[in-house]
């Protein structure tokens, strides 16, 4: 039981690098990639980094986008470890120079949390008891 739990363990580490954000590109990335990656940001303030990019071109410092109305000095310091002025996610199912794709939180939920109730589970994989003490 103690290695079925490793490997269920393992297994689900390897999905949880996905669950969280990716680097966002703000000089690229469309509503639904701001959406979906920078917490605090929705669908209208990801609009209104866009609408003020657009009016301004690109921003030449991460610290330009607190001239975006509703990006205060703590939404950006939420959100400045995950964004970019020139790498990461640029629109959905598209990478910016980092080349990664845009990730796959649903699997990944899914599996992580499949792997939890496995680990807590008495039972293995194809659901019969274990009657085996190790």
């Amino acid at each position: 039981m103690k290695h079925l739990a490793s490997i269920i363990l393992v297994a689900g580490s390897l999905f949880t690098s996905h669950v969280f954000a990716e680097m966002v590109n703000i000089n690229k990335a469309d509503a639904k990639v701001m959406q979906e990656n920078l917490k605090g940001i929705g669908i209208k303030k990801a609009e209104a980094i866009i609408s003020y990019r657009t009016e301004h071109g690109d921003f030449k410092k991460l610290e330009d986008l607190k001239e975006v109305k509703g990006i205060g000095d703590a939404l950006f310091e939420k959100i400045k470890a995950d964004i970019s002025l020139d790498q990461g996610l640029a629109s959905e199912g598209a990478a910016g120079a980092t080349g990664k794709a845009s990730p796959e939180p649903k699997l990944a939920e899914t599996s992580s949390k499949a792997a939890e109730k496995a680990a807590k589970s008495d039972k293995n994989p194809l659901g019969k008891a274990t009657d085996q003490a190790e």
